[in-house]
């Protein structure tokens, strides 16, 4: 008797748990009725002809940036396999402190600390002078060469430190959980811009583009295109895309979100993502 009410009194400790995380997921997971931003820009570099529907219109000083931003969301596609596996033979190189004599030719210095201090581990090494993080951009052989060295470091000599971050891993990049789906419209699309590539652009600063309903490519000019995201929370995707050329023109993308739900809800039981959108029958 008493087995079976301690086991009743864990199933309900269990339930109202359930109960309490479906609730969170169902706030969470709702169109947001405000907050999200009024509009986001993508500019198309020099040399993209501008849409035939692009218009001129000056750009209010209420609209203009205050400031240059500290930071930016851009949600990019899984690498292919190619890249991914290059990806991984790359690390950064820190050479600490920064008065240290080895940071004037860092190259010289990492490949002698690493030549002493792992004299074991493959010296086949490609150097190169990174453009914005660390001193020092390594490029092993194969991915075990790197992670061979990532086990054995830090680099200690002298006072001196060298330290190995992976690809992914510098300062500068920040992982976020994508859980949101959402059904997007995107309402007056320019067919210029109507290939799935372009469409993955323009959208990559508030969503990655998981799916884009086929029928679209063969739709008219400015027909709506619909999409689904993935993002953080469905309050990143703004109320207007503006799609901005060099000649100073832009077309105006109204987005209105149909629908969201939670990640979870669209894998199937091997994990992978059952599309929302049919597609296109073949042709007789």
């Amino acid at each position: 008797m008493v087995a079976g009410e301690h086991a009743l009194d864990v199933d309900g400790v269990v339930a109202v748990a359930a109960e309490e995380r479906m609730a969170s997921k169902q706030k969470t997971m709702t169109i947001p009725s405000h907050g999200r931003p009024d509009f986001a820009d993508v500019f198309k570099p020099a040399g993209v002809p501008a849409a035939a529907t692009a218009v001129h219109v000056p750009t209010p000083p209420s609209e203009w940036p205050a400031s240059r931003p500290e930071s930016c969301t851009m949600y990019v596609p899984a690498p292919d396999p190619e890249m991914s596996y290059f990806a991984r033979r790359h690390a950064y190189a820190y050479i600490s402190p920064d008065t240290a004599p080895g940071r004037a030719n860092p190259e010289a210095f990492f490949r002698a600390v690493f030549r002493t201090l792992a004299p074991d581990l493959s010296q086949d090494l490609e150097l190169q002078t990174p453009s914005y993080f660390g001193d020092v951009v390594v490029c092993f052989r194969t991915p075990e060469d790197r992670e061979a060295a990532m086990r054995r470091q830090p680099f200690e000599v002298a006072g001196v430190t060298v330290k190995l971050v992976r690809e992914g891993e510098t300062p500068n990049v920040t992982f976020t959980p994508m859980e949101c789906l959402a059904h997007v419209a995107l309402h007056r699309y320019p067919v210029e811009e109507r290939t799935e590539e372009e469409i993955r652009g323009n959208c990559c600063h508030f969503g990655g583009v998981l799916e884009v309903d086929r029928a679209c490519f063969t739709a008219p000019d400015l027909s709506t295109v619909f999409v689904v995201l993935n993002m953080e929370h469905p309050g990143e995707i703004p109320r207007e895309l503006r799609i901005r050329y060099s000649d100073g023109s832009r077309c105006v993308v109204p987005i209105e979100i149909l629908r969201v739900w939670d990640r979870s809800e669209s894998l199937d039981a091997n994990g992978e993502h059952v599309p929302l959108f049919q597609p296109l029958p073949a042709a007789a």
